[in-house]
């Protein structure tokens, strides 16, 4: 794969990442990142893993809902042992046009499911450990709407 940017091989060499959110665009740029420097990688998302995409652990889930949560944490202490580092880069919108007063509570459900607490309940899964350890990072990646709201989904 041709980068870029100048790296270190083993920038990350003996780390276990997580990102959350990473077949697609900024998330799947941010495994491969991680990949080229070392790291193992672990990435979930609702739809299968695209070809070509190589992570070192691809969990099938939606983390939208406390089941996915789980699954993918089991998965990932299971195979890696924990982690390190966690990018949550999971998010989106599926919100109908004609702003708030068309929004039903199904619909801000679904968005504070995939947008707040699939996070949280993935930090709730992995800090602990970085706690136990005292060593670790979480990043998380904001959507652009806090800046730029999309009229008439988000707005009245």
């Amino acid at each position: 794969m041709s980068y870029p940017f100048a790296i270190i091989a083993d920038e990350f060499k003996h780390k276990r990442v997580l990102v959350t959110g990473g077949t697609k665009g900024m998330g799947q740029v941010i495994v491969e990142r991680f990949l080229i420097s070392g790291a193992s990688v672990a990435t979930t998302a609702r739809s299968p893993l695209p070809q070509g995409q190589r992570p070192t652990l691809f969990v099938q889930a939606d983390i939208g809902t406390a089941e996915g949560a789980q699954s993918l944490a089991t998965r990932v202490q299971g195979e890696l042992g924990g982690i390190d580092i966690l990018v949550n880069c999971v998010g989106g919108s599926e919100a109908p046009n004609g702003g708030f007063q068309a929004l039903t509570d199904d619909d801000w459900l679904r968005a504070l499911n995939v947008n707040l607490l699939a996070a949280v309940r993935v930090d709730r899964f992995f800090i602990p450990g970085m706690i136990e350890r005292r060593s670790g990072v979480v990043i998380h990646i904001n959507s652009i709407q806090h800046r730029l709201p999309l009229h008439d989904s988000t707005l009245g």
